[in-house]
């Protein structure tokens, strides 16, 4: 069994990870911000296994708040899984300073944090960091989603450094039919969504692996 912290736990591939990630026999922190809803349903059902945590990734007090709150429970975790992100889209002339901190805030400076808090006890326990990413950051190159693009090749960049001194890699997807693309019904059959069943797939085999460094594209 592995103790695992996942950030949001709450949405589309986050609650379906949590709830394989919990039939494995892992102990999970479902880590979220807003919906609380899934999270706590899912904790019903799994009450010896799981720990729900709400957590505002804008915020570097609140990081350091679910930080303090888990070290003082004695928990020691065996991986991290960065999953929790935001878009924003729209044309360039829609964008500002506000859409990107707020997107940059919670898809790279998150992930930073929390890989520098939790980092030293992951190495002690020979675990893994998982950095969700995705290929919009390798090459896929779209106006409307500027901010999430270079949110995500920031993140790459930072499993790129921090693999001198952790086991780390990022999972690049393609389309993941979520919320979050925000895609009318009528258009998804046109599609090639990554099936969720393939993705929570790859996110396991890099709990376990001894890669480090990464940056895998999973289409």
């Amino acid at each position: 069994m592995k103790t695992i912290l996942l950030t949001g736990a709450s949405g589309g591939l986050g609650i379906k990870l949590a709830t394989q990630l919990l039939y494995n026999g892992n102990f999970v922190i479902l880590v979220y911000n807003k919906n609380a809803d899934n999270v706590n349903k899912l904790h019903e059902l799994y009450k010896d296994t799981s720990l729900v945590y709400q957590c505002d990734f804008t915020s570097e007090d609140s990081i350091n708040n679910l930080y303090n709150q888990i070290k003082e429970k004695n928990i020691s975790i065996d991986c991290l899984i960065n999953n929790a992100a935001i878009d924003h889209k729209c044309s360039i002339a829609g964008k500002n300073q506000e859409s990107f901190r707020k997107v940059l805030d919670i898809n790279t400076i998150a992930p930073f944090l929390l890989i520098k808090l939790f980092g030293k006890d992951i190495e002690s326990n020979d675990g893994n960091i998982v950095n969700i990413s995705s290929d919009n950051a390798i090459d896929m190159y779209e106006e409307e989603t500027l901010e999430y693009d270079v949110s995500k090749a920031g993140l790459n960049m930072i499993t790129k450094i921090f693999s001198n001194k952790y086991k780390i890699n990022s999972i690049c997807f393609g389309w993941l039919d979520t919320s979050m693309n925000d895609i009318p019904d009528d258009v998804k059959p046109l599609i090639e969504f990554v099936p969720f069943d393939k993705a929570i797939e790859e996110i396991i085999k890099l709990i376990d692996t001894k890669k480090s460094g990464e940056c895998i594209i999973v289409r």
